[in-house]
């Protein structure tokens, strides 16, 4: 079986689906965006080459680098029409489409690729908190995806019914599907890098549903008690220069602003003694599974399906969303006992590896599903004519 997997921002995810896909003997080529792809490998001359270099990918996966018109502009259907005709002439035998809101036509193409069984991870069901999607826009997006695709993947098991009455979709068409993989994290951490002590991570996305910003307001208190405590920011996006007038101590941060390359992003997790996820609303995170693959626990919010990925006091603590005095003495906690943070990353980096079997396993069963339901499509509308 050929899988081919679509993806415009969630690389990660992409690189790890397809490093296990290949491992359990499925042939994969991927169809991946540009610019997010030369982000990760920090090469805009020789990005695809870079991937195969780093390991991030077995050489006998192909990549097709897309070169996106602007989702408003019409030329986008033709690309994508293209696209299918790229996708058939290689000969790809199921599409896994990874959704994020706004991405338009992705969801469309589930529509286009009418000779080609289409599973579609839906990564973020409805919109998050101050989200510059309007809720309409993320329903819209995964509903369009919804409709062409012979099967739906949520990574959250709270997610299956609220997908199932929000999108009229039956339940025989919805799987649950843990995000576990590490496949990416672990080709990055190909230099060992000693652990600082008193680091404090956020990374990832600077969005007002992030919530950031009750780090920041924490910082004060962990440093009463912590003194030597450091927090690392490594973000990208619009509320980061908000959440920075907020700072009253600059000594005690470390910035770094916009995208990172992969060797970057292990450098600080590998740093950072914990990951904090001050998160405010939650679909799923990349960031939280990452910080398990690197041996690091969590201080994450109680919020979405964080709690559902957190064993709370095995793999990390559990805090109430913009709650900054219980965020400040969970981060302190774990600063102050090195045993327990130390149990709790090994625990983590455990969880990774007994649910990624798990995942690609279930993900499997769900391609075998997707086929036998447009097998079974075309043949009730061949012969309806």
């Amino acid at each position: 079986m050929r899988v081919g997997i679509v993806s415009r921002s969630q690389v990660d995810y992409a690189l790890d689906l397809a490093n296990e896909l290949h491992q359990n003997g499925a042939a994969v080529t991927l169809y991946l965006d540009d610019k997010h792809i030369i982000d990760e490998v920090g090469d805009s001359l020789r990005p695809v080459e870079r991937l195969y270099e780093v390991g991030l990918l077995p050489a006998d996966c192909p990549v097709h680098l897309l070169q996106l018109p602007r989702m408003r502009d019409f030329h986008s259907f033709l690309f994508f029409r293209k696209l299918v005709d790229t996708m058939q002439a290689d000969g790809v035998e199921i599409v896994h489409i990874l959704l994020n809101p706004g991405e338009i036509w992705f969801a469309l193409l589930a529509s286009l690729l009418r000779k080609i069984p289409v599973v579609t991870t839906v990564i973020v069901p409805v919109a998050n908190t101050g989200d510059h999607f309007p809720s309409s826009m993320v329903w819209v997006t995964n509903k369009l995806a919804i409709l062409g695709s012979d099967m739906v993947i949520v990574n959250g098991a709270d997610q299956v019914e609220l997908v199932e009455n929000l999108y009229g979709l039956s339940v025989d068409r919805l799987a649950y599907v843990p995000l576990s993989m590490h496949a990416r994290a672990a080709k990055w951490h190909n230099r060992i890098i000693s652990e600082e002590a008193g680091t404090v991570l956020f990374f990832g996305r600077a969005h007002p549903h992030k919530g950031l910003e009750y780090l920041i307001k924490a910082q004060p208190l962990i440093s009463k008690s912590v003194s030597y405590a450091t927090i690392l920011i490594s973000a990208h996006g619009e509320d980061l220069n908000r959440c920075q007038q907020m700072i009253v101590d600059p000594g005690k941060f470390e910035i770094t602003e916009g995208f990172i390359s992969g060797d970057r992003m292990a450098e600080l997790f590998q740093r950072s003694a914990l990951i904090v996820l001050p998160y405010l609303t939650a679909s799923t995170s990349g960031v939280l599974v990452t910080a398990y693959s690197f041996g690091k626990p969590v201080v994450a919010s109680r919020v979405g399906c964080l709690s559902e990925y957190v064993d709370d006091g095995v793999t990390g603590i559990l805090v109430e969303p913009a709650n900054v005095e219980e965020l400040a003495s969970a981060v302190v906690k774990l600063l102050q006992d090195d045993s327990l943070r130390h149990r709790m990353g090994e625990n983590a980096k455990n969880w990774i590896v007994e649910m990624q079997r798990a995942a690609i396993e279930q993900t499997l069963l769900v391609y075998q599903k997707a086929i036998t339901i447009h097998m079974k499509n075309k043949h009730i509308t061949k012969g309806k004519k």
